[in-house]
Order: structure tokens, then sequence, then C-alpha cells
């Protein structure tokens, strides 16, 4: 079509579309005269009147067929055909309520599956940050020689690398997660705050909800800007939605701050996880936070920044990596004590969370879990095709009729393919409303984090694309193969066979999809089964203490205006008093507990210890406890001694140390009496060890063991004005909890105390358990619809096939056969069908569990045990499914059978 003549054919295109009575009236009107005027000129010629017209009519070639033709020039009748299909697949399907619902429903639960899961990883890895050009955006990281992946700079370094690879990128930030108590009309609450570098709204390209943001200058002298910008829920949530809150002064720990700005709504952070309240500029975290030294900006040792940067426009991540190799090097060369064999990384915002160095498993878990949803909805499209294929030769004589009526074959197809994506389309609505209620009540698990945990941010353009896609390859898929069998019927012999011979026919394609679904179906049981038996073997790990009958409750003096001297008399007279309480044990206070986000590092300077060659100090976990610690976690000290009240303040610095860290400083060599020192503190005194540990799994069930170290409290409160109180009673835990509540707020009425739950469900963390539990809740999900599935499947199929085969059936018991033969028979079938699909099964999911061997915990992926209790349980529920149809086979009576069609 000419440009030139849109302005003529798209106006008639459109009345043809929506007028079309009145067009084809008009057309009918204009064909008449064509007619009629040739009538009148074969009169002319001396034909008499009614041959005239009939020679008029034979030039015409058929008045209905110039219709067709002239409507087809309006290239409008594909969209009308398609209305009309739509109509009459709508009246087809309201025709057949059962069948339409059971297809719906199981659609439901394959597409719901699958909505569920992938809402869960778009929010989690797919949805990018709210930010300008998110593309550009960079995650930072860095080794020291052989050492591990860090992702935490010093701010020395972050500056020097942001002015060194501005080649190569615009600009970079620093952020750190902190949490701090807010108080407001005389009450404190704890919130998650960012410390971060004055450039991060500008960075990311955000404007403000209302007010402002920090401005590049703020936070780089430290204490200088005691400012603050809320996130819009925070605001909304803590504040009321204060339309003046701007230009207000609250109370951060016990210091004044000023409220600058509120930030967009749709910003929640930079993690993906965690929900940001506040944000702070950096240079405050000395002022707000206690225990930072005041060389806090040009430390090189204290590393707490992640960076995150933005790559000019057109600059490659291979460009960047290239540019920072050389800042790299020059960075070691010109600070060897703390930067000595730095090498730097650069990686894509998106592919690099929650952290560089975990991404990978997470990607590996993402990528598992939406193949296992894959393999749900195949195991639903199988059983919808089957019911299509019965469906579709039930309706042979209907197509037939159809097609000796000139309907072509390509018309047919079609007409049936809509009815398939009309009801998988359905099915997609309903599963898109089941998987996001599923998301959310996994979003909803409780994950005992101290942070707000998100995992799930609601319905976006990308799951709704999912989920259209997902229902529109299924309706293809499931329908395209019934739709070719029922067009290719022959007219002659669907017109003249009785209705029983044109369902018969041949079962191939249905029994294959259904050797399918139990191939299928063992292959998610597999899965499942060895997902639940790594979160067995992770259960009886021995974890180095006993968390049984121990309860948590979380405080931090400092966040209401607590000093060190105040910290250390509330925690001994807490202390006291919690001791006395009916039924304690023993009590004590911990700056961190297992597998929780609270976790002290520090670099260390080692007696007796030379590092390797090229690698920087080591980096050590540690925590601040009391002195009975060690007896309210039932940890052996292994050798020397532990904790006293005699060490405190002014007695000589002490320190116990796990096993792991005697073994790899001072192998083969008494550790006590060794002395070590912290780097990065605001005193960094020299500790003496005074007692050994024994190992315990602290950050993770699944990895070795790493070093670990204890400072007493009384000498170290500096380093961490945070901690958790673990009481071991034989009390029950609710009560302890609320005398212990009742002890804390008769001390202290303001404190907040927060993380309050026993530890045995403290270690229900994405660190702990929490993360075997859930993999191992989904799969088992998951195996269980497709166990559900393909017993369906081997259900309908068998069922079928005796419905197909009861005139054979009272042929053969009229001929002296007897039920146990007929029953032998049908189970025959039914078991040559699952043997298939077993073996088949065992294959793909000894393929598959190689693929996440991996993910899985002290279980091979061949694990004969799962297999074969796997097996026998799929066998015999499937065998189970052929019995019911098999006895009703028996049951025929032959003089029934002899009249069924």
């Amino acid at each position: 079509m000419q440009p030139k003549n849109w302005i003529f054919t798209v106006p008639l295109r459109l009345r043809s579309l929506f007028r079309r009575p009145r067009a084809d009236q008009e057309l009918d009107d204009e064909l008449r005269d064509h007619v009629e005027l040739k009538t009148e000129e074969y009169v002319s010629r001396g034909m008499a009147a009614q041959e005239a017209r009939r020679m008029a009519l034979l030039d015409m070639g058929g008045i209905e067929k110039r219709k067709e033709e002239c409507r087809d020039t309006r290239h409008v009748n594909w969209l009308q055909d398609l209305l009309q299909d739509l109509r009459y697949g709508l009246r087809m399907l309201r025709k057949s309520p059962c069948f339409t619902a059971i297809v719906v429903l199981t659609l439901a639960l394959g597409i719901g599956a699958n909505t569920a899961i992938f809402s869960i990883v778009d929010s989690l890895l797919l949805r990018p940050l709210p930010a300008k050009d998110p593309g550009q955006l960079t995650v930072l990281a860095f080794r020291q020689g052989q050492g591990p992946l860090l992702t935490q700079f010093s701010a020395a370094d972050l500056g020097d690398i942001r002015a060194q690879a501005s080649g190569a990128f615009s600009d970079m930030l620093g952020h750190m997660l902190a949490f701090d108590g807010v108080s407001l009309n005389g009450k404190a609450d704890r919130a998650v705050s960012e410390y971060v570098t004055g450039n991060f709204f500008s960075l990311l390209g955000m404007k403000p909800y209302a007010g402002r943001f920090f401005l590049p200058s703020e936070g780089q002298t430290p204490g200088a800007d005691p400012i603050t910008v809320l996130s819009h829920g925070y605001w909304k949530t803590r504040f009321g939605g204060d339309p003046d809150i701007v230009g207000k002064r609250i109370l951060v720990n016990a210091h004044l701050c000023t409220v600058v700005g509120i930030a967009p709504p749709e910003f929640r952070g930079l993690y993906p996880a965690p929900v940001t309240q506040l944000y702070f500029p950096f240079g405050m975290l000395e002022i707000f936070e206690a225990g930072w030294p005041k060389d806090l900006m040009s430390n090189r040792v204290l590393q707490n920044l992640y960076v995150l940067g933005r790559l000019r426009p057109s600059v490659s991540l291979a460009t960047a990596q290239a540019e920072l190799n050389v800042v790299a090097r020059r960075l070691s060369a010109e600070y060897p004590e703390t930067n000595n064999g730095m090498t730097l990384s650069v990686y894509p915002e998106r592919y690099a969370r929650p952290d560089p160095s975990t991404s990978g498993t997470l990607i590996k878990a993402a990528a598992l879990f939406l193949a296992l949803v894959g393999l749900v909805l195949l195991l639903a499209c199988a059983n919808i095709a089957n019911l299509l294929l019965v469906r579709a030769s039930g309706r042979a004589r209907e197509m037939a009729v159809r097609a000796a009526l000139g309907a072509a074959r390509n018309r047919l197809v079609r007409q049936l393919l809509t009815e398939s994506i009309l009801l998988t389309l359905f099915g997609g609505v309903a599963g898109l409303f089941l998987g996001m209620s599923a998301s959310r009540a996994i979003g909803s698990i409780d994950v005992h984090a101290p942070i707000s945990i998100q995992l799930v941010y609601g319905l976006d353009w990308r799951i709704f694309v999912y989920t259209f896609a997902a229902a529109l390859f299924t309706g293809v898929l499931v329908g395209l193969v019934p739709a070719l069998r029922a067009s290719r019927t022959s007219i002659s012999a669907a017109l003249h066979e009785s209705g029983r011979a044109i369902a018969g026919g041949k079962n191939r394609i249905r029994t294959a999809l259904v050797v399918l679904q139990v191939a299928g179906s063992l292959m998610l049981l597999v899965i499942a089964g060895l997902f639940v038996r790594s979160l067995g073997a992770v259960q009886h790990t021995d974890l180095g203490f006993d968390p049984h009958n121990v309860v948590d409750l979380t405080m931090d003096p400092s966040e209401i205006g607590y000093d060190e001297t105040q910290g250390l008399a509330f925690y001994k007279s807490l202390l006291d008093r919690v001791r006395a309480l009916p039924g304690v044990q023993s009590a004590s206070v911990s700056s961190s507990v297992a597998m929780n986000n609270y976790v002290n590092t520090d670099y260390l300077k080692i007696s007796d210890y030379q590092n390797p060659p090229g690698q920087g100090l080591p980096l050590v976990s540690y925590s601040v406890v009391s002195p009975e610690y060690f007896k309210t976690m039932r940890i052996p000290i292994l050798g020397g001694r532990s904790f006293a009240e005699a060490d405190a303040k002014g007695a000589p610095y002490a320190a116990v140390v796990s096993q792991a860290f005697a073994a790899r400083y001072w192998p083969n060599r008494d550790p006590i009496g060794k002395r070590f020192a912290k780097v990065s503190g605001i005193t960094n005194p020299v500790y003496e060890v005074v007692g050994v540990a024994k190992d315990c799994h602290f950050n993770d069930l699944t990895a070795p063991i790493d070093p670990y170290f204890y400072l007493p409290l009384a000498q170290n409160y500096a380093l961490s004005s945070l901690q958790i109180l673990q009481i071991r009673s034989a009390a029950p835990p609710d009560i302890v909890i609320r005398e212990t509540q009742n002890v804390a707020r008769s001390l202290v009425p303001n404190l907040p105390l927060f993380d309050i739950h026993t530890m045995t469900e403290g270690l229900d963390t994405l660190q702990g358990f929490l993360l075997f539990r859930l993999a191992a809740g989904l799969a088992a999900t998951l195996g269980l619809l497709g166990l559900i599935l393909a017993i369906v499947g081997v259900y309908g199929v068998i069922s079928y096939s005796v419905s197909q085969r009861t005139h054979e059936i009272g042929i053969r018991m009229a001929l002296g056969a007897r039920q146990a033969e007929v029953l032998k028979m049908i189970l025959r079938q039914g078991f040559v069908i699952v043997a298939a699909g077993l073996v088949l099964g065992c294959l793909s999911a000894f393929a598959a569990a190689h693929l996440v061997a991996n993910l899985l915990v002290d279980v091979s992926a061949a694990d004969p045990a799962t297999y074969s209790a796997v097996t026998l349980i799929l066998a015999l529920v499937a065998l189970a499914a052929c019995y019911i149809p098999a006895r009703r086979a028996m049951c025929v009576d032959p003089m029934v059978a002899l009249r069924y069609e």
C-alpha cells in the first residue's frame, strides 16, 4: 500500500470491520446491478431473459464466491474470522462445563506454580533498581592474593578507585547497612539504615519525593552533617505521613538529626530483600555508631563500604575491568601494608545479588526451581493434551461434516487451536491469581532476620508477560496435535462409521504422553527426595553448641544514648536479675549468635604466624561475650580456661580462640599464651589466648568451619554495644521471655527489645536451616503436584482404554474369559506404561540430579535410597490408579457390553 493511498484505504477497511452489515449490503447491491446489466446485454443480443440471466451468473462465477473475493481485498477477514472462532469456542466451552473446569484447574496449578516461583526470582534477581539507566550500574569486589572474594572497601580505597578509574566509570558510591534507634515522642524504635556517600542519590538519578537529597560534599567530614533522608514507607508508618516532617529534628541513638528529604515511593534501597528506612551521610557513622575510630575516612584497614559504580555510556565491562586492573596494581604498590596483592573485579549489578561471592549459587537455585516448575507445567500440558485428544476424537464426525460443507483444513485447525488457547488463557488468569497468592504466602514466611525482608514486591510487567507467554505456549502446545488429528479425519469414514469406531483408533500418542508424565513425575520426586535428605543431613550437623531450651533477646543501649559505663552497668544488672528468675540455669550475652546477621570481623596481626606471600592480613570473625557464655551455650573449653569476672577493664586483655583458629595459625603448637591484635579499632590492644573452645558453625552450616575467637565484654564494650541476651532455662520459653521483658523494662523502660525468639527458631534463618527447609518444601510440593498429574494421566488413559474396549471385553467374557484374566489384561497394559515411565524417569532424574549436586549436602546425586523409595512409591500409586478401571472392566456384564456403542 502506497502512503498516499492510506487516506482512502484505511477508512474503508475500518468501515468494513465495524459496519459490516451495511458494507455487505452495498456489495450485494453492486453485484446485483452488475448481473442485471449483464443480463440486459445478453437480452439485447437476442437471448431469452431466463437464459440471459443464467449466462450472466456463469460469467460472474457465483455471487457468493465473488462476495468472498471482494471481502478478501479488504484485508479484515482474518479478524472477523477470529471473532467468529472466539464466539464459537466460548459456546463450545460453555456446553462442556465439567471439561472446561478440569482443564482450567489443571492449568491453573501448572501456571500458578510457575508464576509463584517466577515472581520471587523476578523480585530478587530480574527486577532492575528504580534508577536511571540501571544497566550501567555495576558492583565492585576485590581479592588479596589467593584470599576470598571481598565486597567491602575502605573509604580511602573507594576515593582512590573513583579518582583513578574515571575513564570507565562516571562515578562510584559507597553504602553500608546498619541498625539505629530512632526516638519519637519519648519512644525508641529500631530502624534499618544505610550510611552512604554524598553522591548516593545523584548517581542513581533519583528525585526526592519531598525536600532534598544529600549534597556531594556532605558526609566527607566525620560528624559534620547530622541530617537524614527518610524512605517513603518509613515516613508513612513511623511519622504518619507528616507533610511538615522535612526540616524537623529527630533523635538517632540519642543524637539530634535533621530530616532533609523523603525518598520516592518506588525506592526501597539497593538490597533486593532488606527494606532500608533511613539514609545518613557516611561521615555521621562516627557519631551515631559507637566504636568507630576518628580516622574513619583515611583508615584503609577499616573496610565497611559496598561499592556501586556507574559505567560511562558505551563503555563495556571488559574495558572497565582492564582499567580496574591498572588501578589495583597501582594501589598494591602504593600501599603494600594494606593492599598487597589486591585485584579488583567488576560485575553487572543485576547478576551480583545479593553478593558477587554468593550470586552464582542463587542463580543456580533460581534456574533449578524455574526448571522444576516448568516440568510441572509440561506434565499439566500432557494431561490437557490427553483430554483434548479424546475430545477431538469425539468431534471427528463434526469436523467431517464441516469439511464436507467446504471448510478448509487450516480453518478447522485454527478453530480447534482457538478453543485450546481460550482454555489456557482462562487457566493463565486463574494461575496468575493462584501464583501471586502462593508467592505472597512464601514472602510472608518469618525468616527470623533482624532486618525487614521482603521477598516479593507485587506484580510488574515481567510477571504478566511470563504468565501470558506460558499460557499462550501451553495453548499451542496442547492444542496443535489434537487439532491436526481431528482435521485429518477421513470424511467418508467419519460419516459412515459408528461413534465408538470413530472415537477408538490408536492410543499411541496418549500412551506416550502418560509415559512422559510418569517419567517427569519421577524426576520431580527424586529431586524433592534429594533435597529432603539434604535437609535431614543438615539438621543432624554437629553445631558445636546446644541451641535447645535457650531464648534470645537482642538489645543495644547505645540506641537510647547509653555510654560504655552505663551500658556495662545495665548488662550486669540485667544478667544478675535474669539468673535469679525461676527455672533459669544460666544466662549470658554475646554480640553475635549462630546463623544471624550480626557479624563482627577484623584483620589480625598474629604472633608467630607468617602470612602467605602476596596475601594481606587474615580476616577473622569474633564475638564479644560475657563470662558465662560458654556455659550457657554448652561449648566445651578444650584447653586453658574460659572467661572470668576478673577479665575486666585494667586486667590483661584475654581471648578464647576456636580449634580452627589454633590449627590454622599455630599448627602443632600450644596456643595458650599466644598473642594477636586487631588492627582497625579505636584502640588495638594485644590479646593473650587463655583458652581454646570447640569449633562451632556460626555463619554457614555446610562450609568448612573458619577460625573464630571470643573477647570478654567488660574489656571490649566499644566493639559491640549491641548484645543478644541468651537464657538457658527449664521453664517454658514464653514464660521466660515475658519475665525477662519485665526485668528489662524495670531497668530501662524505653529500651527497644527485638529479635525475640527461641534459639532453635533463630537458627531458621536464610544462613541456617530455613533455606534448606524452603528448598525441600518447594521441591516436595512440586513433586506432589507432578505425582498427582501423573496419576490422573495414568488413570485417564487406562480408564479411556477400558471404555473403548468394553465391546471386546464383553466378547472375551462371553467366550469364557474369567474376571481375573480381564483384570490381569488391563493391569498388564498399565504396568507397561508405568514401567516405561519409571525407566525413562530414572535416567532423566540421574542426569538432572547431577546438575544440582553442588546444592546438596552430604547426599549423593545418585543416592540409591532416594531412587529406590521414590520409584517404589510412584509404582505402587500408579498401579493403584490402574486397578480402579481394571476392576470396573472385570465387573462388566457381557450382555450389556455386547450392545455397547
